[in-house]
C-alpha cells in the first residue's frame, strides 16, 4: 500500500515548476520519499524539530533538482533525524474510538501508531475522503484535528497542500498523523475565542489584513503578552494565556463572506501581506534577514491557496474557514514575534550586486544546489507562485489591500536566497525578530 501511496508519477511536475528534471531524478525522489516514510519519526525534538525531508526533497524535484541534489538535500536534513518511534498494537486497534483518540493527541511518541491508523483507513478507502472526515466532518475528533492543522508552524498543513499537488496518499497520511501527534499551543483555544467574537459582531465592515497588522502593534495589551523569557512557547505562554482576549477582540474581525469571489481575492490578500512582514521587518545596524516564523506564513500560503480551490470534496463553509484561520494564525504569529514596526520601502529598495537582474530560474538552480532544510527553496516557490495569483487584483479596487506585488515578489525572493545561502542552517533565519534579544547573534553584526 505504502509504495503507491507514496510515488510520484511522470505526469505530476507541481504548479509551480522548473525547467525539468535530468534523467533518473523521478525515480530517485520516490525511493526517497519512501525511505523517509519507514526509516524516520516525524519529529526529531522534544518540542517543535519538524521532519520535513519530504516538502525539501517535493519541492527541489519540482524546480528542476537533478538525481544528486535530490540526495544532498535529503542528508542535509536526515543527520537529525530520530528513528521511527515503536508502533503500539494496543492503541492501534482502539483509535477508532473517539475517545480513546483523543485521550492520546499530542503525544509525539505514537507518530507511527496514528500514522499506520491513517495508513489503515485510507487504504480501505478514498484518502480525500478519509481528509474530510478527520478534518471537515464537523465531529469531535474533527473539530481538534482542523485546529491542530495550524500547529507545528503549519507543517501539516504543508504537508497536506504537497499530497494534493503531487496526489499522494501516504503523505496526507503523515500530516493527519503530525496533526494528531503536535506540540500543543492552545491555537484551539484561541480559534475559538476569535470565533466567538466574530459571531457576535458580524456586521461590522471588512477591514483589511494589513490594518489589523498595525492595530495589533498599537495594541499594548497584545504586543506585550509575548516576553523573550517565554522562550519556544511564545503562542500558548504568552499570546494565548496573557493575551487572548484581546487578540480575539481584533482578530475575530477579520471575516470572508461565502463568496468564491471573495476567498480567492482574501486568499491573495493574506499572501501579500505575509510576504511583507517578511520583507519590511529588519533591525537598524543588523544584516538583512527573514524571521523564521513569518516565512512559515509564506510557504504554507501556497498550499492553503490549494486548500481555497479544493471545491469538488471541501464545502465553500469549511474553506472559508480555513483561510480565516490561517489569517488569525498570520496574525498571532506577528505577535508572538514581538510585533516589529515595519519598513514599507525596504522590500521596494532592495538591491544586492549578487543577486541584481537575476530570473526566477536563476534562483531555482541555485537554491536547489544549497545545503537546506528545504525552507528557502519553498519559500522561493511560494513567492512565485503568489506573483502569479495575486497578479489580477493588483490594478483594481483593491489593489491597496496587496503591500507586496509586481517585481517585488522577485525581490523578496532574490533576498531570501542571498541571506540564507552559504550558512548554516540554524542561522538562516532570525527567530522572533521584534525581540532585540534576537539580533544579537554576532553573525548578524552589519
Amino acid at each position: 500500500m505504502t509504495t503507491a501511496a507514496l510515488s510520484v508519477t511522470p505526469e505530476q511536475h507541481g504548479i509551480v515548476r522548473g525547467k525539468g528534471n535530468p534523467p533518473g531524478s523521478l525515480e530517485e525522489l520516490n525511493r526517497l520519499l519512501h525511505k523517509n516514510h519507514e526509516t524516520y519519526h516525524i519529529f526529531f525534538r522534544p518540542m517543535g524539530g519538524m521532519n520535513h525531508i519530504s516538502h525539501s526533497i517535493l519541492t527541489c524535484y519540482a524546480l528542476g533538482a537533478d538525481p544528486k541534489q535530490l540526495q544532498d538535500r535529503y542528508h542535509d536534513e536526515g543527520v537529525s533525524q530520530k528513528p521511527m518511534p515503536p508502533l503500539d498494537m494496543e492503541l492501534l486497534e482502539k483509535l477508532d474510538d473517539h475517545e480513546i483518540f483523543s485521550q492520546n493527541m499530542y503525544v509525539k511518541a505514537q507518530y507511527q501508531t496514528f500514522l499506520r491508523f491513517f495508513e489503515r483507513k485510507i487504504a480501505a478507502s478514498e484518502w480525500k475522503a478519509v481528509v474530510h472526515e478527520f478534518l471537515f466532518s464537523r465531529s469531535r475528533i474533527a473539530t481538534r484535528m482542523f485546529c491542530a492543522m495550524f500547529d507545528g508552524l503549519f507543517h501539516p498543513l504543508i504537508h497536506l497542500g504537497l499530497a494534493i499537488e503531487f496526489d499522494l496518499p501516504g503523505l496526507a497520511a503523515e500530516a493527519l498523523a503530525q496533526a494528531a501527534t503536535n506540540d500543543n499551543s492552545d491555537i484551539e483555544k484561541l480559534f475559538e475565542m476569535c470565533e466567538t467574537e466574530a459571531l457576535a459582531h458580524d456586521d461590522r465592515s471588512p477591514t483589511s489584513i494589513l490594518q489589523l497588522v498595525h492595530e495589533v502593534r498599537a495594541s499594548e495589551e497584545i504586543r506585550t503578552a509575548p516576553r523573550w523569557s517565554d522562550l519556544g512557547l511564545k503562542m500558548r505562554n504568552g499570546l494565548v494565556a496573557r493575551g487572548g482576549e484581546a487578540f480575539a477582540r481584533l482578530a475575530g474581525r477579520f471575516r470572508i463572506a461565502a463568496d468564491e469571489d471573495e476567498l480567492a481575492r482574501r486568499t491573495a490578500e493574506m499572501m501579500s501581506t505575509c510576504a511583507h512582514l517578511c520583507g519590511a521587518a529588519q533591525f537598524p545596524g543588523k544584516k538583512t534577514k527573514i524571521d523564521f516564523f513569518w516565512m512559515h506564513e509564506v510557504t504554507s500560503s501556497l498550499f492553503m491557496s490549494m486548500l481555497a480551490k479544493q471545491r469538488d470534496w471541501i464545502s465553500l463553509e469549511d474553506r472559508v474557514l480555513l483561510m480565516e484561520r490561517k489569517v488569525r494564525a498570520d496574525l498571532a504569529w506577528y505577535a508572538c514575534s514581538g510585533s516589529p514596526p515595519l519598513d514599507e520601502n525596504f522590500l521596494p529598495n532592495y538591491s544586492n550586486p549578487e543577486s541584481d537582474g537575476w530570473s526566477w530560474d536563476d534562483l531555482y538552480k541555485a537554491v536547489v544546489k544549497e545545503h537546506d532544510d528545504g525552507h528557502a527553496a519553498k519559500f522561493i516557490r511560494a513567492c512565485k507562485y503568489a506573483e502569479e495569483t495575486c497578479e489580477e487584483f493588483e490594478n483594481g479596487e483593491w489593489n491597496d489591500y496587496l503591500p507586496v506585488k509586481g517585481d517585488m515578489w522577485l525581490k523578496l525572493a532574490r533576498m531570501s536566497h542571498d541571506t540564507t545561502k552559504n550558512t548554516e542552517i540554524d542561522f538562516k533565519w532570525v527567530r522572533f525578530t521584534g525581540f532585540p534579544e534576537a539580533w544579537q547573534r554576532p553573525d548578524l553584526l552589519n
